[in-house]
């Protein structure tokens, strides 16, 4: 399959609010404990990029959320490495923030470890589909509609190379099916 996509927002861009929500990040903590935590694979691109743009020490963590078979109603999240977080300062960066419900538990779950604070990154945020009361508090780019590929984000394994973020043109089905089910965590 070839996408058929129009840039959205452009490398220059996406390295200018990048630099901003370091910045931000940097002055939020500062002398704290950062823990950036990747959301894969969506996110892997935006991550070191956030690193860098970071000026305080900050450490590296994953996490993959692992969605059950079109049978299964289960979202598993596996810690790839395992980490402290007590008294720790997290920020979990996703690349899309949709309904919050995941992002919600998985807050909730970590909070019961001991972190100082816990707090969202995402390069879109589409509060007007939330089902939660998640608030995202570091968006790169806030309300976006359509499907978006680039920069990490692909559509059915396409397009996460790209170098900035665009809009696919015709892109049928939706890719994404929202988790209905339970939700456990696995370590």
């Amino acid at each position: 399959m070839s996408l058929d996509y129009e840039e959205r927002y452009g490398a220059a861009e996406i390295a200018r609010r990048v630099a901003s929500v370091g910045q931000r990040i940097g002055a939020d903590f500062a002398g704290g404990n950062i823990v950036i935590i990747g959301v894969l694979k969506g996110a892997g691109i935006f991550v070191a990029d956030l690193a860098r743009a970071v000026h305080s020490p900050v450490r590296l963590e994953y996490i993959d959320v692992i969605k059950g078979s079109e049978d299964e109603d289960i979202v598993d999240f596996h810690f790839v490495t395992k980490f402290r977080i007590k008294d720790m300062d997290l920020v979990i960066v996703k690349d899309v923030v949709r309904s919050g419900i995941i992002e919600t538990y998985l807050m909730n779950q970590l909070r019961e470890e001991g972190p100082r604070s816990v707090r969202f990154a995402c390069l879109v945020d589409r509060p007007q589909e939330r089902k939660s009361s998640l608030v995202v508090d570091y968006v790169l780019f806030p309300s976006e509609e359509g499907v978006l590929v680039g920069y990490g984000m692909e559509y059915r394994g396409e397009g996460g190379n790209l170098p900035f973020i665009a809009t696919v043109k015709t892109p049928g089905e939706a890719p994404f099916d929202p988790p209905t089910g339970r939700i456990r965590i696995k370590n």
